[in-house]
């Protein structure tokens, strides 16, 4: 069976999800709810969508939001496009005194430079920053940027997952909507 594009949900007893073509809540209050509450209060419950046949005449109902769980779905993929690219640009002060990339690069660069100098008797190693400046730093420092890329990653990663609890735990659009996908404070 196919439907139309039109389909309501009852979010709760003050709001709805209604969809002709372009989402939107409707509120207790709003110029619209009285209409919907008279079309859909009998036959809806908290969580349930009603959606019109093309070929039948009346609604059918289902459990669940499907617009919202669509919007939900593109929502995650945004989110995970912008942890990408998080972390392929990331950049940290370091407390050896210059910025430093904190990408996945990095980090292999630092493993490197940490046992070449572990392996032999070298004393300090030339370092790029993320400036393309060039560093003269000791075995400690490189363990010190080592560890800052590490939590660089593990940050990105607890801002990624509390995004993903946002989005995935949202009942309306506009809390889906109140989540702001960004990594810029990580």
């Amino acid at each position: 069976m196919s439907y139309s594009f039109r389909t309501t949900t009852m979010v709760d007893n003050d709001t709805y999800l209604e969809d002709r073509g372009c989402p939107h809540e409707v509120r207790r209050g709003d110029a619209d709810f009285a209409a919907l509450e008279k079309e859909f209060g009998s036959i809806l419950a908290s969580g349930q969508t009603a959606m019109k046949s093309m070929e039948g005449e009346g609604w059918d109902v289902i459990d669940g939001c499907p617009i919202l769980d669509e919007a939900k779905a593109r929502k995650l993929v945004e989110l995970h496009d912008a942890w990408l690219a998080a972390e392929a640009d990331g950049v940290v002060y370091s407390n050896v005194g210059f910025a430093i990339d904190a990408n996945e690069r990095a980090n292999r660069d630092l493993e490197g430079l940490i046992s070449s100098m572990e392996a032999g008797d070298v004393d300090k190693a030339t370092f790029c920053a993320a400036d393309n400046s060039f560093h003269e730093v000791t075995l400690d420092q490189l363990k010190t940027m080592r560890l800052e890329v590490i939590a660089h990653g593990q940050a990105l990663y607890a801002r990624k997952w509390e995004l993903r609890s946002g989005i995935e735990n949202a009942a309306t659009f506009d809390a889906l909507n109140a989540v702001q996908i960004s990594f810029a404070d990580v």
